[in-house]
Parts: C-alpha cells; sequence; structure tokens
C-alpha cells in the first residue's frame, strides 16, 4: 500500500471526523490513525487534538481524506 501524503490525517482531525470515519476513508486500521493522530500534536508542538484541529483549518486542509 502507497504510504499516505502527511496532510491526510490532519485534515480528517481538522474536518472533525472521528478516528473510525478517518480510517475507513484512508482504508487504514483505527489504531493506526490513532498513532498518527498521537504523533501530530508533538511534531507541531501542539498540546492536543483540538489545538491539531485548529491548525488543520489555519494551514487550510479541511478537505475530508479520501475525496480528491
Amino acid at each position: 500500500m502507497p504510504r499516505r501524503p502527511r496532510r491526510e490525517v490532519p485534515a480528517g482531525i481538522g474536518a472533525g471526523l472521528s478516528n473510525a470515519e478517518i480510517a475507513g476513508r484512508l482504508h487504514l486500521f483505527e489504531g493506526t490513525v490513532k498513532a498518527h493522530i498521537s504523533a501530530v500534536p508533538a511534531k507541531l508542538g501542539l498540546r492536543n487534538r483540538v489545538e491539531a484541529a485548529i491548525a488543520a483549518k489555519e494551514a487550510d486542509l479541511l478537505a475530508p481524506p479520501g475525496r480528491d
């Protein structure tokens, strides 16, 4: 399976999708999505998922994953 662009999981967070919804749209296991979501705030210097969602919106990453 090809590697997903790094912005698709944060885009899902910014769009308000649940882990299960992101996983379904990206054809990933929910645990994989959870791991990515856990890493996003740390990589961006944020405190939590809410700040990651705000950052995704500010970066204009609102296109829901899997709907290119």
